[in-house]
């Protein structure tokens, strides 16, 4: 079975489960893997949502219900946050802090977004597995580290990020896609036909797809870019456009 089947069949063996349950999660996805369950959901008769931890994570968990949106949903999400801390004076990167949670034997789906300042990292894990790692990472690399459950506010957590300005002819995809990266609109093209362009976790149909302001598109290999506004138009009626590209 390829990885794709794997996985509708986990998120049609949630969906059956709420026959028993109010709620059913699967996580953690990454983005092309939460366009897939987007695509696949979106016509059904039932609600679901994504929540990683905070408005811009790339990993994400899923939540199935029937009916209204339970008021509740963002209480019982079956993940949470621990803090690993570093001496003064050194930066944890990404790249460590997977490679020492790897080295414990964790599956990468047990593991959400990495958020990455100073000497600290906030690392979003599945509940079953916060004791351990709690327990069990002290070490990053070469240094020692401390490791204990956050208690702060994740929603308050945000990627780094620069603000820019493309200029466009219009809002389909192929150009938006092609002024974010600084590439050729046929190198933006090939990128959206082979699947590695994803617009709000979904896949764009076409390379015509148009795209609005507050959308999030993420690319492959390039990273992510939110659409804000129109900042102007230019003698010859072409589009001035903000966005922030999260680095």
């Amino acid at each position: 079975m390829d990885e794709t089947r794997l996985l509708l069949s986990k998120v049609d063996d949630a969906v059956a489960s709420l026959e028993y349950q109010d709620v059913a999660f699967l996580g953690f996805l990454n983005e092309q893997e939460a366009a897939t369950v987007n695509s696949y959901l979106k016509n059904r008769r039932l609600g679901f949502t994504f929540n990683g931890g905070y408005s811009s994570a790339k990993r994400v968990y899923l939540a199935l219900y029937s009916g209204e949106t339970p008021d509740y949903l963002d209480d019982v999400f079956p993940f949470c946050a621990v803090k690993v801390t570093a001496r003064a004076g050194l930066r944890l990167t990404h790249k460590d802090c997977l490679g020492a949670l790897m080295g414990l034997g964790l599956k990468r789906e047990c593991v959400g977004d990495i958020v990455t300042e100073d000497n600290y990292a906030i690392i979003f894990l599945r509940d079953e597995i916060s004791d351990f790692v709690i327990s069990e990472l002290t070490k990053v690399g070469r240094e020692g580290v401390k490791t204990f459950l956050y208690e702060g506010s994740t929603g308050e957590l945000c990627d780094k990020f620069e603000e820019k300005s493309i200029i466009v002819s219009s809002m389909r995809i192929d150009n938006i896609v092609s002024a974010c990266l600084n590439v050729s609109r046929q190198r933006a093209v090939e990128l959206i036909s082979s699947d590695k362009v994803f617009l709000n976790y979904s896949v764009p149909s076409k390379v015509s797809s148009p795209v609005n302001f507050g959308d999030i598109l993420s690319v492959r290999g390039f990273g992510k870019f939110k659409i804000l506004t129109q900042l102007a138009a230019t003698k010859r009626d072409r589009m001035v456009i903000s966005v922030l590209h999260y680095i």
